[in-house]
């Protein structure tokens, strides 16, 4: 993944010193703002809750910073991940920068390093993120051994958002994400003359059976000037937020297969049922989810001794 991340860098910085050769009227950002979300609906027939806040601020006059936030949960488990934009942006032209992020459900890992970008045509926005994941998926999940392996792989997202009006927004686009192609779709209203503006919004994925969902929510804009309108917002202060979309772990599934249990363990890990260890370790010990160490010694009855925590 380091490496991953070292090219992905190199090529976003050798592009955004092309995009500042000419320097632009307006700023990249036109001063620290953020937006707050809450967001919830279903989810491949589980229900989802999720709630994400971003702060931007301006680096100086060419180029600007966001860095993301989300904790929420999916299917009853909780989900949380931090993001950080590095990007040049023209308002009334482009975007263009580089993308991180770590998100987490389930004892399942994302790590991202991308490339993403924005074209302004009027009340056209053309806007996309493309690089590498890494995910990281947990040896067992509910007892049974995981058929999934870690794996590192392309992916990418490129929306077609057009602006009705200034503060009303609609998109549709298409996602290729943990290797599954899908389409997607969204709108979003800012209710303006309020102190605080507030904008409803709603989006879906749409593909095979694990890949679909609908959620709505509501979002909180944060800026010295309440009164800007929602085009003005997407293009002169924060860019979109990219969350990934987890995928679901198989398990290794036969006609006589049965859950592995959890394990018995006291307060220091060690294991104390079955003793045999072949269970897996209970949530609260480092290796929550997994199966035992072997720890080399005996225990009471003679037999070998498994431990939960670290050695």
């Amino acid at each position: 993944m380091h490496a991953i991340a070292t090219t992905v860098g190199t090529v976003a910085i050798a592009l955004l010193c092309l995009c500042t050769a000419a320097a632009a009227d307006d700023p990249a950002v036109s001063g620290p703002n953020g937006k707050l979300s809450v967001e919830g609906g279903g989810s491949a027939d589980d229900g989802e809750g999720v709630a994400t806040g971003s702060f931007a601020l301006p680096i100086g006059h060419e180029f600007g910073m966001q860095a993301d936030g989300a904790v929420g949960s999916f299917d009853d488990e909780l989900l949380g991940g931090l993001a950080l934009h590095l990007f040049a942006r023209d308002p009334s032209r482009y975007l263009f920068g580089v993308y991180g992020s770590y998100h987490t459900w389930d004892r399942i890992n994302i790590w991202r390093a991308a490339l993403e970008g924005e074209l302004y045509i009027g009340p056209v926005t053309l806007e996309g993120i493309a690089g590498y994941e890494s995910l990281d998926v947990p040896t067992f999940n509910n007892g049974q051994t995981v058929i999934s392996l870690d794996d590192n792989h392309l992916f990418g997202q490129a929306d077609a958002a057009y602006y009705i009006t200034d503060d009303f927004k609609i998109y549709a686009g298409y996602r290729y994400i943990n290797e599954t192609s899908f389409g997607a779709a969204g709108t979003e209203y800012l209710l303006r003359g309020l102190e605080v503006p507030v904008a409803l919004f709603a989006r879906g994925d749409f593909g095979d059976e694990f890949v679909q969902n609908v959620t709505g929510g509501v979002r909180i804009y944060l800026s010295d000037d309440p009164g800007k309108s929602l085009i003005d917002r997407h293009r002169e202060d924060d860019p979109k937020v990219y969350a990934p979309t987890f995928p679901t772990v198989p398990v290794q599934q036969t006609s006589n297969s049965k859950p592995v249990p959890q394990c018995t363990s006291d307060s220091a890990g060690w294991v104390t049922a079955p003793t045999d260890g072949n269970c897996i370790c209970r949530s609260g010990t480092v290796h929550a989810g997994e199966k035992p160490l072997l720890s080399g010694g005996m225990g009471g009855g003679g037999g070998p001794q498994y431990m939960c925590n670290n050695l």
